[in-house]
């Protein structure tokens, strides 16, 4: 939902700005082989993926119901990620790639060097994102946060008061999450800059939903620049029936049972690559633990983007007889 559509334009034409000539090719590229990819059933990998995602921190200050970070599930060797490792594969992508995630599991302010991350993200031209829970926005964070560059930040708020909102953030502040983004829309306003652009995120379940009516209001008095309603994760038979909101628009499950149909290819392969803290590469986003690691680091990213594993797993897919277990959970 589109709250602020003059700062919406001008972002959109500053995603526009990031595509040169080579990366728009790469971008036709990808298009084109994995169309040919799903009529063949065999996977061709013409091109590098157009976006990445650094997992800058897979620890978190929360305890959210049904987080894997937040529950202690994620299994890392090094919590946060080398400043070095996200600086040295922004530059090694940037010829093909233009937009970045900062995040993946856990909290990315929590790193100490997320501002030298970002700042390389905006001199190798990428746009750039991360999503937050909002207990960071501070004055000094928020000054850091506007003058690195950062493209866009999302800002979870699950809630408009603290009861609502504590039934899932778990060890929140529902105050300081709004103050939070308020202290950064002003300043935005003051130093007259457009980035980054501002998104509230409200996570549907059913402890909230009956509160989205009055949702755009709130948040358009924090200032924010859009509002976005998202469906939920869930992973426990038991986080089904807390959480599974009423209104099936925003349940990505059915008559209370976790999973989706098989699929048949999945275009995130063909198009993201995602790094995690410690150094490893798996084939999704949806990889949290992760289940599916496909190589590290220490390969260059067009090793790791065609090596076996990569290629097997996109085999799997694409043969649509079974759907690995981390896709049951997609939204699409």
């Amino acid at each position: 939902m589109i709250i602020n559509p003059r700062n919406y334009f001008q972002d959109s034409l500053s995603l526009l700005k990031k595509i040169t000539p080579g990366r728009f090719w790469n971008y036709i590229k990808i298009l084109f082989s994995y169309k040919l990819s799903r009529i063949r059933k065999h996977p061709y990998i013409w091109a590098g993926p157009f976006s990445l995602s650094f997992e800058t921190a897979s620890v978190c200050n929360l305890k959210c119901a049904e987080c894997m970070a937040g529950q202690g599930k994620v299994i890392r060797n090094r919590k946060l990620m080398k400043p070095e490792v996200a600086l040295e594969k922004l530059e090694l992508h940037r010829q093909s790639a233009f937009y970045c995630n900062l995040y993946f599991q856990g909290e990315p302010f929590l790193h100490p060097e997320i501002y030298a991350i970002i700042r390389s993200a905006a001199e190798n031209k990428y746009y750039s994102v991360i999503s937050t829970n909002g207990h960071f926005l501070d004055e000094k964070n928020c000054r850091e946060i506007i003058e690195s560059g950062l493209s866009r930040l999302i800002v979870s708020l699950d809630g408009l008061e603290q009861e609502t909102y504590e039934t899932y953030r778990k060890g929140g502040s529902f105050e300081k999450v709004a103050a939070g983004i308020l202290r950064l829309s002003e300043m935005k306003k003051e130093v007259r800059s457009p980035h980054p652009f501002l998104v509230v995120q409200f996570l549907v379940n059913k402890t909230n939903e009956h509160q989205m009516g009055d949702v755009e209001k709130y948040v358009r008095t924090l200032g924010a620049d859009k509002l976005d309603f998202k469906s939920m994760q869930i992973y426990t038979e038991r986080g089904i029936k807390e959480f599974s909101p009423l209104n099936k628009k925003y349940n990505r499950y059915k008559d209370g049972e976790k999973g989706r149909n098989t699929l048949s290819g999945c275009f995130r392969l063909w198009s993201h690559m995602v790094y995690t803290s410690d150094g490893e590469v798996v084939p999704c986003c949806y990889d949290k633990i992760p289940e599916y690691s496909t190589g590290s680091t220490e390969s260059s990213p067009r090793e790791l983007w065609k090596s076996p594993a990569m290629q097997d797993f996109r085999k799997v897919l694409l043969a649509g007889e079974q759907t690995p277990s981390i896709c049951s959970n997609c939204g699409g």
